[in-house]
């Protein structure tokens, strides 16, 4: 769910994140019990609730961090998203140069080890006596944001250590996709140990520390597949061109078809999920399924496919002259569907088709069984 707005990109937090909040108060909340004894139930709750809501605000600073220098450089940012393992920014491209990529990457980092020093500095630097509540949370806070920056600057793709990493590589190859994949084989060589070590643990200390770290491991290998097939793919996409990708429609609904004529002679002849709607030879809009599901099977003879169909201009439109990464950076903003790109002529006053998923699929796997054509 949307939380807030900060510099032009949406704050959105995932059910999952207050996992981490409850795991950080638990943790907190023991840290508390060793140094405090005799410590109440409540002095327990509020330590571990004000610790985790403060390790969340941290994270929120480093992903904000990262975002405000990526706009910086002209990468857009669609939102940051706090969930279950952290925070994630969703730059909606690659860095363009190594040099943005260290820069982009750093801040984050180094703004957890900024905040952890502003903790610690406050509880051993300031000669003011403090309650004993608020200097474990500051010495707590202080100690677990060291540890986030530190343990994001470990060389694993693609964390922040990992992508500094993919940026040297990249700087001294000249190639992204040589220093992407090396940066992927050292990020699973650390998930994969994250994984083994979590079962070391299991063995010599119990269950739930050992657990974590192989849920961790298990979801910074997937994470470091699935970086590594991105930027494989959008460089792919980068080199071809939107004629090269769009599928022409060759089956279109006239503007006055009634639904239920629709339905008969394209959807259920055709086994599609949308058709094109075509008024005086233009395409006019897009009439999907679920544009009709709900009309009673009585009255779908009533009803003009035209007044029922999405108006072209709903959708992101695109130039016959844009590359392939242009059409999968405006697909990947749509979040109803049908997702559709409407590609459109030079003079942007004549469609002359679609692009979606499936076209961007077909194009890479052409490109695989043909790399010299593209």
């Amino acid at each position: 769910m949307k939380i807030a707005k900060i510099y032009g990109f949406d704050i959105k937090i995932s059910l999952s994140t207050f996992l981490i909040v409850g795991l950080v108060g638990f943790y907190a909340a023991n840290f508390y019990a060793t140094i405090v004894l005799g410590a109440t139930i409540l002095d327990l709750i509020v330590v571990g609730l004000i610790n985790g809501l403060v390790i969340l605000g941290s994270i929120l600073v480093h992903e904000i961090a990262h975002s405000a220098v990526a706009q910086k450089y002209g990468l857009k940012v669609s939102e940051i998203e706090l969930y279950l393992f952290g925070g994630a920014s969703k730059i909606e491209e690659e860095p363009k140069t190594p040099k943005s990529e260290i820069l982009i990457t750093i801040v984050g980092p180094l703004s957890s080890l900024l905040l952890g020093g502003i903790f610690l500095l406050i509880v051993f630097g300031i000669p003011i006596p403090l309650p004993v509540i608020l200097t474990v949370t500051l010495l707590y806070s202080g100690i677990s944001n060291i540890g986030l920056g530190l343990f994001n600057l470990l060389p694993a793709f693609p964390v922040d250590g990992g992508r500094i990493l993919r940026a040297y590589l990249w700087y001294r190859r000249k190639d992204i996709v040589s220093a992407t994949r090396t940066a992927s084989r050292i990020g699973s060589f650390f998930a994969y140990g994250l994984m083994a070590y979590g079962l070391l643990e299991i063995f010599l200390f119990g269950f739930l520390n050992g657990f974590w770290l192989i849920i961790i491991g298990s979801f910074l290998n997937n994470q470091t597949k699935q970086a590594y097939i991105q930027t494989v793919n959008e460089l792919t996409l980068a080199k071809l061109n939107v004629k090269d990708i769009i599928n022409m429609p060759r089956l279109e609904i006239p503007f006055n078809l009634t639904v239920e004529e629709a339905l008969k002679h394209y959807f259920m002849v055709y086994k599609k999920d949308f058709f094109p709607v075509v008024r005086n030879g233009q395409i006019e809009g897009v009439l999907h399924i679920d544009d009709i599901k709900n009309i009673p099977v009585e009255r779908r003879n009533k009803f003009i496919v035209g007044y029922l169909m999405r108006s072209i201009n709903e959708f992101p439109s695109i130039s016959d002259k844009d590359s392939g990464k242009d059409a999968l950076k405006n697909l990947l903003r749509l979040q109803n569907e049908p997702n559709l790109v409407v590609v459109r002529d030079e003079s942007d006053d004549y469609v002359l088709g679609f692009i979606g998923k499936g076209e961007l699929i077909s194009s890479l796997r052409f490109c695989r069984l043909n790399p010299e054509k593209c």
